[in-house]
């Protein structure tokens, strides 16, 4: 499989510059060689800009190297964490397993991971409005078929007590599965609260192999064992496959780790087992010193922290260690061992009843191949059109916000052209109607700026999905441009009532019909502009300038 895939910054890439062992370059691996859960990497290149500005303004680009040519295996049932430092490659390289890369990458590989595939980003991005409940409730609705094992993808629905048993294994309280999201309007749930329902919903889908990136950053040590503990739970007994990405992970949930890929400046220099790591540096007379992390301490090995002095190509040593396979089980385990002794993790039985994915197709090998959802989409617009109607009551920057703010406006527009004359024939009252429709559409179109901060989050969220397969692209949007309507009739309606009154216009329909048209149109643009705006203040900048080019046209 060949893909071209991007990333959001330059990273370091080469080999140290010296090597204390005698040994020649690994082969550039052969991708007809990876079997089931085998991952070949032949080239993974980044296209960069030139660093001065005369290189910018020739389009000068340069091509840098971010991986280099590589080849793991992802064993069934087990934890694989990828760790080094910063700019070493780990989400690079998460992203190429996972597929979902960027744009400014040109990756050459092969990557047999067969089934179904999830995969979830390391920002959090939820609905403020649901509840743990409801949330589960909504995706339960959105991935299952209308009650009937069909190829909709999956079967029946889960019941109330299916739902608390997978709260139950997410560690979420019971007083807390009531809690709405919460958002900067109203508190609610905790970002340890939410990172783990956001994974719960993630599995409803039954994934066969999980991609997480980063999922305990920035969370505490109780919080980042429960994560884990449900992860473990996930894919053991089973076939089931969890990649993750790791920064800096406590001693606990470095015991729960199964499979190791290190990474240090785009070079793989060590993957397999956990517990064969100590073996390894021990073999090469570097092993852990007492009462130190480990992982700290093989990072500092690995990228010559601790002793400069020292420079050791890790990667051909680990190379000519796997063929060698001595194993040093003196000291091999020895920390964990002791975690364990003083700490008992309690691994929770992850299961997902009635959502088994129907498989359709197989591929050349033979292998099952799940059907993504969304190649069925009858069942999932309705849900998605009431999870926006719902959005638009419950989220006060789609509707609430903008209510008050249209009325205060058509308040003050209403005091301003007061009575107006309704002699036609006049000049002067010719041009203050025409006036009052100018500024009305004007402003009540730039007021819409004021769902581009929520816009932004829901986008987002609808990559997330898009990317997990829960739905196509298409059906979003034609749910979003459907509830967009009945707010534009109630702001339509509140705005034409108040001004037919105050002002006395004589045909108040044909104003409801106008400045409907005109709110939609305007909230078309503004989702328009927050699918190519990479941030809502961009997208403020862009609407307003569109404005300004409204009334240059007018006047």
């Amino acid at each position: 499989m060949s893909s071209k895939i991007s990333s959001l910054q330059q990273r370091r890439a080469g080999p140290p510059t010296t090597a204390a062992l005698n040994i020649s370059e690994p082969p550039i691996p052969n991708p007809k060689d990876a079997g089931e859960g085998g991952i070949t990497l032949t080239k993974c290149e980044a296209t960069v800009s030139g660093t001065t500005i005369a290189q910018k303004l020739r389009g000068v680009k340069k091509k840098s190297t971010l991986l280099h040519p590589t080849q793991v295996d992802i064993p069934a049932g087990s934890i694989t964490a990828i760790l080094g430092t910063a700019e070493s490659g780990k989400s690079t390289l998460l992203k190429f397993m996972a597929g979902c890369v960027d744009n400014n990458l040109e990756c050459d590989g092969v990557v047999n991971l067969p089934g179904r595939s999830s995969y979830l980003p390391e920002e959090t991005y939820l609905h403020r409005f649901y509840t743990p409940r409801t949330y589960i409730k909504h995706y339960d609705r959105l991935l299952s078929s209308d009650g009937t094992s069909s190829s909709s993808g999956f079967s029946n629905k889960m019941n109330d007590e299916d739902i608390e048993r997978l709260l139950d294994s997410l560690r979420i309280d019971h007083d807390r599965r009531d809690t709405i999201v919460g958002d900067a309007f109203h508190r609610g749930l905790s970002l340890g609260e939410r990172r783990r329902l956001e994974l719960g919903l993630l599995v409803l889908s039954v994934p066969d192999t999980l991609f997480c990136e980063n999922p305990v950053e920035g969370l505490d040590s109780a919080t980042s064992l429960h994560i884990m503990e449900f992860l473990k739970g996930y894919c053991s007994n089973s076939s089931r496959k969890v990649i993750i990405t790791l920064n800096r992970p406590s001693l606990f949930v470095w015991n729960l780790i199964d499979n190791v890929i290190l990474l240090s400046r785009g070079h793989v220099v060590y993957e397999g087992s956990r517990g064969e790591m100590e073996a390894f540096f021990a073999h090469h007379k570097m092993p852990t010193p007492a009462r130190f992390s480990p992982l700290e301490h093989y990072l500092a090995v690995v990228n010559n922290f601790r002793r400069p002095a020292v420079s050791v190509d890790w990667e051909v040593a680990f190379r000519k260690w796997q063929q060698e396979r001595k194993k040093d089980t003196s000291e091999n385990g020895a920390l964990s061992s002791d975690i364990e002794a003083c700490f008992q993790t309690s691994i929770p039985n992850v299961v997902i009843p009635n959502m088994e994915p129907v498989y359709t197709n197989t591929t050349n090998n033979g292998t099952k191949r799940c059907l993504t959802s969304c190649n069925c989409c009858s069942h999932k617009f309705p849900e998605l059109l009431r999870r926006y109607l719902l959005q638009m009551l419950m989220n006060p920057g789609i509707l609430q916000i903008r209510l008050v703010m249209y009325t205060i406006l058509s308040l003050f527009l209403g005091a301003l052209f007061f009575n107006l004359e309704k002699d036609y024939e006049d000049r002067q009252s010719i041009d203050s109607h025409a006036a009052l429709l100018f500024y009305s559409s004007s402003f009540y179109i730039f007021m819409v700026c004021a769902t581009l901060p929520f816009l932004s989050i829901d986008l987002q969220i609808r990559n997330k999905e898009v990317l997990n397969g829960f739905y196509h692209p298409i059906t979003h949007h034609f749910a979003v441009a459907l509830c967009t309507i009945p707010a534009c009739l109630i702001l339509s309606l509140v705005i034409s009532v108040i001004q037919v009154n105050m002002v006395g216009l004589q045909n108040g329909t044909h104003l409801f019909l106008i400045l409907t048209l005109a709110l939609w149109c305007a909230d078309a643009l503004a989702i328009l502009v927050s699918l190519c705006a990479p941030h809502f203040v961009i997208g403020i900048v862009v609407c307003a300038g569109v404005s300004e080019m409204e009334l240059f046209f007018v006047r």
